[in-house]
């Protein structure tokens, strides 16, 4: 447990410097390429992460779930994806908006004792809609800045923030691409539960079926538009984030259920 907890702060502390070394870029454009250095710390963070995630989420082959290590897994999965982009994209920028918040969750699951175990079926349609989650709100992450640096270009506004972003072209390509992951990584999430999930009424989850297929839906239109008709700019960051938002009040209504409810 001494161990676990060492490593927690070890791997909050590098996401936090991380994020500083991200902020510096931010205010000084002009400074050397910072992407291989938060390659290397984010990547040391992660592991770390990990490791003392996996102390509280499986325990002798057994899923244990509480909201802190959910909010956990989360930021983690987030953070490993948004590293995967930053070897052949330059989107560490991104990574002041993940990183603090990764910082944060990484101590989380250590306040929590009151872990509810699930069943190896359950566990991993919770796992893999998680996994949907964190791809989907980088994606977010990736819309709000996306559409506030398109409105700042044409109203040629630019902050230090907008100028130390990747061009628009980058920002919409990594979107798209971040959200049909993700859409996959729903569309199982979705029918996993339909076979693993019983008694669905008995067990209140019903809300959180209706979110996640009304935000699978609103992902699904999104993608469909961009192919047909080219959506793109402000009309593909409205989809995303407000697809999410739908995403998150499934999550969180369920996980709330899951810790303090079905106990």
């Amino acid at each position: 447990m001494l161990l676990t907890g060492i490593t927690a702060i070890f791997a909050s502390l590098l996401y936090f410097y991380a994020s500083f070394i991200i902020w510096k870029k931010i205010q000084t454009p002009t400074q050397a390429d910072i992407r291989p250095r938060v390659i290397k710390v984010i990547s040391i963070a992660v592991l770390l992460h990990i490791y003392t995630l996996s102390s509280t989420l499986w325990v002798d082959n057994h899923i244990f779930f509480h909201i802190g290590n959910g909010l956990s897994l989360v930021a983690v999965l987030g953070a490993a994806i948004l590293l995967l982009t930053h070897f052949n994209k330059p989107t560490e920028t991104l990574g002041i908006f993940i990183y603090p918040l990764a910082a944060l969750t990484t101590l989380i699951p250590m306040a929590i004792d009151s872990p509810m175990q699930l069943p190896i079926e359950l566990g991993s349609h919770v796992l893999i809609s998680i996994a949907a989650y964190s791809i989907m709100g980088i994606a977010t992450a990736q819309a709000i800045l996306y559409g506030v640096q398109e409105r700042n270009f044409k109203a040629k506004r630019l902050s230090k923030l907008m100028q130390a972003l990747p061009p628009l072209q980058v920002m919409e390509s990594t979107l798209l691409q971040l959200v049909k992951i993700g859409f996959i990584l729903l569309t199982f999430a979705l029918i996993s539960g339909a076979f693993f999930v019983e008694n669905l009424f008995e067990q209140h989850l019903i809300h959180k079926t209706f979110f996640a297929i009304l935000a699978w839906f609103v992902y699904g239109l999104f993608l469909f538009g961009q192919a047909k008709y080219g959506w793109r700019g402000q009309t593909a960051a409205r989809f995303t984030i407000w697809a999410y938002f739908l995403l998150i009040l499934s999550y969180i209504g369920t996980t709330i259920i899951l810790q303090f409810i079905l106990v």
